[in-house]
């Protein structure tokens, strides 16, 4: 992949990226009036990489179905794990059940600390944290956020 710092590009350009940067704009750049490239934020990038990469894992996606109705047991003040996150979770080794719980305390102090996915996964949230993937739902109208997965993933 090519990386291209961003103080050397001209200053029009520069607009650009702090506009997709700060305000979440999207640019889309076309030649002959046909769609080419589209500039969107890095954190943008992430959310529809991880959203593809979920929504093509077809037992990630039946296990995040199936945990939907499932129990639940209490982690923290708002975060609450399904049986089978809990279940994921005593399977990692220590140094990654320490990272889980790193990224679980991160989401109790701030719910929205993942990405929001799109479509088709639109209402669920990704948090990371090394290669572990956390797939979460906020729901805000009882104040808790409820952590469907907890999987080892490579992005």
């Amino acid at each position: 992949m090519r990386t291209i710092e961003i103080l050397d590009l001209p200053d029009e350009a520069r607009e650009l990226v702090r506009e997709t940067e700060v305000k979440g704009a999207r640019t889309l750049f076309q030649r002959d009036g046909r769609p080419v490239v589209m500039l969107v934020s890095y954190d943008e990038y992430l959310a529809l990489r991880e959203t593809i990469e979920i929504a093509n894992d077809p037992d990630l996606g039946n296990a995040i179905n199936a945990a939907v109705e499932e129990e639940s047991v209490q982690h923290g003040v708002r975060v609450w794990l399904t049986s089978s996150a809990n279940e994921a979770l005593a399977t990692l080794a220590d140094h990654e059940r320490e990272l889980v719980e790193d990224a679980l305390r991160r989401i109790d102090d701030d719910p929205i600390a993942g990405a929001p996915l799109f479509d088709p996964l639109k209402g669920l949230w990704v948090y990371r944290e090394a290669h572990l993937r956390l797939v979460y739902r906020v729901m805000a109208e009882v104040g808790r956020v409820l952590v469907l997965s907890v999987s080892r993933a490579v992005l």
